[in-house]
C-alpha cells in the first residue's frame, strides 16, 4: 500500500518552516500527557493548558506563522493557534462527545511518527541519557533465555529470537553510523574548541554509555555460543522444523518446501549474525582508534607553534578557501600571488638533465669500536622527559593519583587553572581518552566553560572509581 494513501498531503508541513521546533516540542509534550490520560482521549482545555505551560517556560524567539496581529497576544492565544495547526495538518482530531466537551485524539499514523521522534530525541546517541540507555545485553539475553526455555512454543521462540537479533543489529548499526559522523567532524572542524568539545561528547555519549557496555557488561560472547548451538540443534531436529514450517505455510502459499526453506533461511541469518559480530566489533574498534588518534593529532597540530612553516601554509590555505567561498576568487589569488616566486624557463638544455654514471669503488668493512662510556645522566633525563610527553596510561595514572589522594572528584578547570599551556591541554585530552574501567576513573560533562586565551571548551568532572 502506498504510504501517501494513508498519510495526508499536509502532514509533514508541520516539520518544515521556521517554527518547526516549537511545533514538534509542543506535539511531544501533548503526547506525553495524552498517554497518561484517559483511553478515550484528552480534554481540549487540558491540551490547551499543556501547550500554554510549555510556552510560559520556553518563550518564542519568533512569532508563529499565520498570525498577522501580534499585539497583546497571550500564550493561551498561541496555544489555540498551535492546536489549530496540528488539527489542520491532521496530526490530531478534535471531536465533541455526548457531554458537548471537545476531546483531542491523535491519529493512528501520527502516533507511529511521534514514537519515532521520541526515540530520536531521547536517544543517547543524540543527547545525554540515563544509565538504562542502549541495553545491548537485553536483546541478547532475551534470545538466550527463550532458546533455553522449555515452553515448547518453537515458532514463537524463533520469531522473538529473530526480532531481538535484528534489533541488536540495528543498535550496532546506529553505533557504527554515529562513529562515522564523529570521524567526519574532524574534517569539518578546524577550531580547537570544537574538536575538544566533540571529543568530550564522543567519550561520554558514545564510548562510555554504549560502546563500553558492548565490550564489557554486554559482551555477547557470554551467550553467543549457546545461542548458535541451540539454533543448530533446532535445525537438526526434524520434528521441530516441521512445526516451524507449518507456521510459515500461509506466508508460503501452502507450499511446504518453500515454508521449510524460509525457516532454514531465518535460522541461518541469525547464526550468521552472531558469527560475524566479532568482526563487526573489531571494525568499530578500528574506527574508535582512528577517531581518537586523528582528533588528538589535529589538536596537536593546531596547538603547534604559529611560526612554523606548516602553520603558515595552513593559514594561507584557510584564508584562500574562505575567500573563494565568499565568491572572491580573484581577490584571493591577487593576495597570495606575491607570496610565491617560481622561476620559469623557456628552454631546457638536454645536457642539464644528464647525470654521469658513478664510479664503482669497493668499500672495506668497518668495525665499531667497543666503549665502556656511560650515557650522561642529563641525556637519560631528557630521554625520559620526552618519552613521558607522550602521556602513556602509566603517566596519566601517576598524575591523577596525586589529585585523587585529596579528592575523589576533580574538575578539569581545577587541573589547568594555573597552567594553560599546550602541554596541559594535551594532558587533559589524554585524561579524557583513557577514562573508563581499566583506569578506574570516569568523565561527567558540566554546564560550564574553561576559558583559554585561544579558545573556550566545556568543563568536565573526573570521578575516581571504586577500589
Amino acid at each position: 500500500m502506498d504510504v501517501f494513501n494513508i498519510i495526508p498531503n499536509q502532514f509533514f508541513n508541520l516539520l518544515t518552516g521556521k517554527n518547526r521546533t516549537i511545533y514538534v516540542n509542543c506535539l511531544l509534550e501533548l503526547f506525553r500527557v495524552y498517554e497518561q490520560g484517559s483511553i478515550l482521549g484528552m480534554d481540549k482545555d487540558i491540551a490547551r493548558q499543556v501547550v500554554t505551560d510549555y510556552l510560559d517556560i520556553n518563550p518564542l524567539e519568533e512569532e508563529l506563522d499565520d498570525i498577522e496581529d501580534t499585539s497583546e497576544l497571550t500564550n493561551r492565544d498561541r496555544a489555540n493557534q498551535i492546536l489549530r495547526r496540528l488539527e489542520k495538518t491532521e496530526w490530531i482530531d478534535i471531536d465533541v462527545n455526548n457531554n458537548y466537551e471537545e476531546i483531542l485524539n491523535f491519529r493512528d499514523y501520527s502516533i507511529t511518527i511521534i514514537e519515532a521522534l521520541k526515540d530520536i530525541s531521547s536517544d543517547g546517541f543524540y543527547e545525554d541519557f540515563d544509565d538504562d540507555g542502549h541495553e545491548f545485553r537485553g536483546y541478547i539475553y532475551t534470545s538466550y533465555s527463550l532458546l533455553n526455555s522449555d515452553f515448547g512454543e518453537y515458532a514463537m521462540v524463533l520469531e522473538q529470537v529473530y526480532k531481538n537479533t535484528l534489533a541488536f543489529v540495528r543498535e550496532i548499526r546506529k553505533l557504527d553510523s554515529r562513529l562515522k559522523f564523529y570521524i567526519k567532524t574532524i574534517v569539518d572542524n578546524s577550531e580547537i574548541k570544537d574538536l575538544i568539545n566533540l571529543l568530550v561528547n564522543y567519550k561520554t555519549e558514545l564510548m562510555d554509555k554504549a560502546y563500553r557496555r558492548l565490550k564489557t557488561s554486554d559482551n555477547i560472547n557470554k551467550y553467543r555460543n549457546v545461542i548458535v548451538q541451540k539454533l543448530e540443534q533446532m535445525q537438526e531436529d526434524k520434528y521441530i522444523m516441521e512445526i516451524l514450517a507449518k507456521e510459515h505455510l500461509v506466508k508460503s502459499h501452502n507450499n511446504s518446501d518453500i515454508a521449510m526453506m524460509k525457516v532454514n533461511k531465518k535460522i541461518d541469518d541469525i547464526i550468521d549474525i552472531y558469527n560475524s559480530v566479532s568482526y563487526i566489533i573489531d571494525e568499530i574498534d578500528n574506527k574508535n582508534k582512528v577517531y581518537v588518534n586523528t582528533t588528538i593529532a589535529k589538536i596537536k597540530f593546531l596547538l603547534s607553534d604559529d611560526e612554523n612553516v606548516i602553520s603558515k601554509l595552513s593559514k594561507i590555505l584557510r584564508y584562500t578557501s574562505e575567500t573563494i567561498k565568499d565568491n572572491q576568487t580573484i581577490k584571493a589569488l591577487n593576495t597570495i600571488r606575491p607570496m610565491f616566486t617560481l622561476s620559469s624557463y623557456q628552454q631546457i638544455s638536454k645536457n642539464s638533465l644528464y647525470t654521469p654514471r658513478g664510479i664503482y669503488k669497493r668499500i672495506e668493512n668497518q668495525f665499531l669500536e667497543s666503549t665502556n662510556h656511560e650515557f650522561d645522566q642529563s641525556l637519560k633525563d631528557d630521554f625520559y622527559k620526552e618519552f613521558e610527553a607522550h602521556y602513556s596510561e602509566e603517566v596519566i595514572d601517576r598524575y591523577l593519583k596525586e589529585y585523587f589522594s585529596r579528592n575523589s572528584v576533580i574538575k578539569a578547570s581545577e587541573i589547568i587553572k594555573d597552567d594553560m599551556t599546550d602541554e596541559a591541554i594535551l594532558r587533559l585530552l589524554y585524561i579524557l581518552v583513557y577514562a573508563g574501567d581499566e583506569m578506574n576513573y570516569y568523565i561527567q560533562p558540566l554546564n560550564r566553560k574553561i576559558n583559554n586565551p585561544r579558545f573556550v571548551i566545556d568543563d568536565f568532572e573526573i570521578i575516581k572509581g571504586e577500589n
